[in-house]
């Protein structure tokens, strides 16, 4: 991760964003020598990656899954538009 005064980094904020969303690259801004902010790409979140970070976390017992099962049957899929007359 590289160290960039706040100074520079609001001089060249514009680029800095650049390197950090097409690059990946990492910045920690320190003012007066302490560490005020990281600035890391925004992860994209989706419903595979959370599934792979709860693996293992939460169990689902038997019962919920068959009532989640039988529940997806009573589900209809409408062809047609259900507001219009």
């Amino acid at each position: 991760m590289t160290t960039v005064t706040a100074r520079n980094a609001s001089r060249g904020f514009s680029a800095l964003l650049d390197r950090v969303e097409h690059d990946g690259e990492e910045y920690t801004i320190v003012r007066d020598g302490r560490v005020i902010a990281r600035i890391v790409p925004a992860t994209t979140r989706t419903v595979a990656d959370f599934l792979a970070r709860r693996a293992g976390h939460v169990t689902v017992d038997d019962a919920f899954s068959a009532d989640a099962t039988s529940a997806r049957d009573l589900l209809t899929t409408e062809t047609t538009d259900p507001w219009r007359d």
